[in-house]
């Protein structure tokens, strides 16, 4: 969720990459958060974590040219899911699947469940 880095386990950034197509992520990082230091879910273990860094990354660079700019992205939306996933939440937040599909994401679809 790019909240703890693979290498210091112990530390975490909140806030760190925000922009406005991910507003709402500073909020759920912090339930993240709490579900982690309750002892909801465990992290991954390092190699795993770094794998998934490097898919993410090399993801990213195979399908945007915008890899190194700022941009409006849904890589958050991704990152979104898998916190929803740890907390033992609702990946599909929207009344329905049109909704789900074409309608924007934003922070009361986020709600605690």
């Amino acid at each position: 969720s790019g909240t703890i880095h693979p290498l210091i386990p112990n530390m975490a950034f909140v806030g760190f990459v925000e922009s406005v197509s991910n507003l709402h992520t500073s909020e759920l990082r912090c339930r993240w958060m709490s579900g982690l230091l309750e002892g909801r879910f465990e992290l991954p273990s390092v190699k795993a974590m770094m794998g998934h860094v490097a898919g993410e990354a090399d993801a990213m660079r195979r399908t945007t040219r915008f890899y190194r700019r700022h941009c409006i992205s849904t890589y958050s939306i991704h990152d979104s899911d898998g916190m929803c996933s740890d907390l033992g939440s609702a990946t599909l937040r929207k009344a329905n699947w049109i909704a789900e599909l074409f309608a924007p994401y934003n922070n009361k679809d986020y709600k605690e469940q």
